[in-house]
This record gives C-alpha cells, sequence and structure tokens, in this order.
C-alpha cells in the first residue's frame, strides 16, 4: 500500500547489496499516492536491472505476499521477502546466502532486525530468541519476520506447492504461515544474531515490535483476534497434515484438541504438548490465555 515516502530508500538498499545477482519483484496491491510513480523512475533509472512492477491482489499483506510467491516463473527460485518501508543492510542477502549455502541447503534465513523511528533514527534492536525454532513454537508465535528472511529453492518449491490451501483459507500473515509450514515438514530454521535491516517503526506498522504497538497486540489478545488468527491458521495446518512430520502431526492435532476443550475444565499445560513461546513470561501467558479461553 501507500510508502512514497520510504519506498525509495528501500529500493536503493537493495541496489547496493554486495551480493549483486538479484531480480526484483514489486507488487503494488493497490496504492493511493505516489508509490507507483516512484517506483516506475527507479526502473527507469536501472534498465540493467531484471525489476518488474506488478498489480497485487488488493486483499492485504499476507495475500500481496503470497500471490507474488504463486507466480509459475519462481519455481526453483531463491525468495527474499522485502517491506517497502525498511532499509537492508549490504550484507543482508550475501550473508544469508553464505549461511544458507553452508548449513542443509534447506533451510530458511531470518536474523533479527535494527528498529528505527520514521526518520530511521535507531530505538532498539529485535530480541535474538535462543529457544528452537520449531513447530511448536511456531503455532503460538511468529518470531520470523517476514522483511529478514530468504529463501532457498527447495523450501520456495514446497512453500509454492502448499499456496492454494493457505489461500483460500486467508491466513493471516505469510511469514507466520512460512513458519508454520516449513518448520512443520522438517525443514530447519536459521536465526542470524547479526542484524540485516533497519525495521522502521510507524504508525503505519500493521503490527510493529516497539512499546508503540504493545497496545495494539494486547488488544488483538483482549478482542480474540489472536484465537481467531491461531483457528485459521490450524484450518490451513490440518489441510497440510500429509505433507507434516509424524511428531508435528501429533503436536498439532494435540494442540487442536486441547483448544476444544472447555477452558473451565482442567487442562494440561500447553507447554506439555510441546507448544511454547520463546520466553518464560511468554509461557506464562499462554497459560493465562489458556485459562480465560482466549488462546
Amino acid at each position: 500500500m501507500n510508502g512514497a515516502p520510504f519506498i525509495g530508500a528501500q529500493l536503493n538498499s537493495i541496489l547496493a547489496q554486495t551480493h549483486r545477482e538479484w531480480s526484483l519483484w514489486i507488487s503494488d496491491d493497490g496504492s493511493t499516492d505516489q508509490t507507483v510513480e516512484c517506483v516506475k523512475r527507479f526502473i527507469a533509472d536501472h534498465p540493467d536491472r531484471n525489476i518488474r512492477l506488478i498489480c497485487g491482489p488488493g486483499q492485504g499483506c499476507a495475500q500481496n505476499f503470497m500471490t507474488l510467491l504463486g507466480h509459475s516463473e519462481l519455481d526453483g527460485a531463491w525468495i527474499a521477502f522485502a517491506d517497502q518501508d525498511d532499509v537492508w543492510l549490504p550484507h543482508k542477502l550475501a550473508r544469508a546466502v553464505d549461511m544458507i549455502w553452508r548449513g542443509t541447503g534447506a533451510e530458511i534465513y531470518s536474523s533479527r532486525s535494527i528498529y528505527t523511528d520514521a526518520s530511521l533514527n535507531t530505538v532498539g534492536i529485535s530480541t535474538d530468541f535462543q529457544r528452537p525454532f520449531a513447530f511448536g513454537n511456531a503455532l503460538v508465535q511468529n518470531v520470523l519476520r517476514g522483511n529478514t528472511l530468504v529463501i532457498p529453492p527447495d523450501v520456495t518449491d514446497f512453500l509454492r506447492s502448499a499456496l492454494p490451501f493457505a489461500l483460500n483459507a486467508g491466513v493471516p500473515f505469510h511469514d507466520w504461515w512460512v513458519y508454520q509450514t516449513a518448520t512443520g515438514a522438517g525443514f530447519d530454521i536459521i536465526h542470524d544474531a547479526r542484524p540485516g535491516l533497519f525495521y522502521r517503526q510507524h504508525g503505519g506498522n500493521l503490527l510493529g515490535c516497539s512499546q508503540a504497538h504493545a497496545g495494539r497486540r494486547a488488544m488483538a489478545v483482549i478482542q480474540h483476534v489472536f484465537a481467531g488468527w491461531v483457528d485459521r491458521n490450524l484450518n490451513v495446518l490440518t489441510g497440510l497434515s500429509p505433507v507434516l512430520t509424524r511428531r508435528n502431526r501429533r503436536v498439532l492435532f494435540d494442540f487442536a484438541d486441547w483448544r476444544a476443550q472447555p477452558a473451565i475444565n482442567w487442562r494440561p499445560s500447553p507447554q506439555s504438548l510441546g507448544v511454547y513461546r520463546q520466553t518464560l513470561a511468554g509461557d506464562l501467558a499462554l497459560r493465562i490465555l489458556a485459562r480465560l479461553g482466549k488462546l
């Protein structure tokens, strides 16, 4: 959507990557400001680069990214998601590719981010999570920020094969879907402690990470919005259960059965099912939400 004040800096940061072999697809999802004009000028200024402007579906951020991923030309491609208002650090792509190649080659790369205000003044840094990035965590927490992800071809092709389930169900967040679907199928996650980008925090963020957005996230819980997100995610994952690992199918179905029990009844903790958040405080919050019937 509307990103004219910020998109120029993001485009220039992609141009400045030390990893030079990239193509750029920009999906405009119905902006009404000067975003498209900014993109067209950038394309005209760099005719030597493979940059294309695509019309998005006009159904929100998740659908926009996932529809873009569905293009057949992306079979066997490396994918890196980008948000219009961030600024990539020059090493982002090169470091991601190197770390994936040094691993199994079937891993998703993510990294920490440097939080800034709208003017790119630093205000903090994202958490360096220490617990495993696994399916049981993905069911109740999204710690893979889409703007940090780099995905190798094997994982790209798997995610593309799973897209119809997600698009039909209207998953709430594309990066959360990636986290759940990939870990559920047994792919590994690389989480780089070195930040790869500047992540602006401003009023236009859907769900930002700064303290300014804490109230918005809290209201999502209080108003059962979070529980609704979990419902939609579980619906998609149930449809994909044949491609999940046996262990993760068990976690999925046990968690679904657990959620179906009345909150007033005694229930084991989510952690006993293998479902957890990244911190002890997060685990405690899960217990409270479960007791209140808001999970």
